[in-house]
């Protein structure tokens, strides 16, 4: 029997043809490896992209001259009562009509009261309004001075809630004259409240209900350290 000569076209041709299918054949599988992994990379970078974008608050109080160790989502105090001060003082600013202004705060910090605080609020508030006690009534808050921040005016009750007094001066006056000038102490509880950071960074709320009620402060309590209700220091 007689071999085909190497060089017979028919051959050389289905050669070729063999060596054209195997090539494209290597270049597939090598598409296919690339596919995977940039399949790999792009759910890498969306995975990465979602760690990235979830937020931890570290809290840094006002005061570092002692040093600070803390950890994320750990309030301090002072942190606390300096929201607590801030929200509240911002509450009780009317600088020219109570009956625009009050509803005006409300609206404005919303994000920052809880849902039963805002109902104590406007409760109030339309109360006053039924009465006549805000046409008019320009009124400020500010903190006494010497009576500012110390570590037993913020009381602990859960890691998501806090206790806190404050001592004000609370001015009022109706078309220009004076109507109010009083010391009160407040008593506020604060709350974790992280509903939307966009909002609220602080991730804190005011807790309000209409059981809060100031007391009026004496001479004598000015004079003396503040004492938790209670007689604890």
């Amino acid at each position: 029997m007689m071999k085909k000569p190497l060089n017979n076209p028919t051959a050389i041709r289905n050669n070729q043809a063999r060596q054209r299918l195997l090539a494209t054949s290597d270049h597939i599988r090598t598409l296919r490896i690339l596919v995977v992994c940039l399949l790999v990379a792009v759910v890498a970078l969306w995975w990465r992209n979602g760690v990235l974008q979830e937020t931890r608050r570290l809290y840094i109080p006002p005061d570092l001259t002692q040093g600070l160790v803390t950890n994320f989502d750990s309030v301090p105090a002072p942190t606390v009562y300096t929201f607590a001060y801030y929200i509240f003082q911002q509450l009780n600013r009317w600088p020219s009509d109570g009956e625009k202004d009050y509803p005006k705060q409300i609206y404005a910090l919303q994000g920052f009261l809880t849902p039963g605080c805002r109902a104590a609020l406007e409760t109030d508030m339309n109360t006053k309004q039924e009465l006549g006690e805000l046409r008019q009534r320009v009124r400020s808050v500010q903190e006494i001075l010497g009576q500012s921040y110390t570590r037993q005016r913020v009381q602990i009750e859960t890691s998501s809630a806090w206790s806190i007094w404050l001592d004000v001066n609370v001015t009022e006056s109706i078309g220009g004259h004076p109507v109010k000038d009083v010391l009160l102490r407040y008593p506020l509880r604060i709350v974790r409240f992280d509903v939307d950071k966009e909002v609220n960074p602080w991730g804190l709320a005011l807790a309000c209900n209409e059981a809060m009620r100031p007391v009026l402060l004496s001479e004598d309590q000015l004079g003396k350290p503040f004492r938790r209700p209670g007689g604890e220091l």
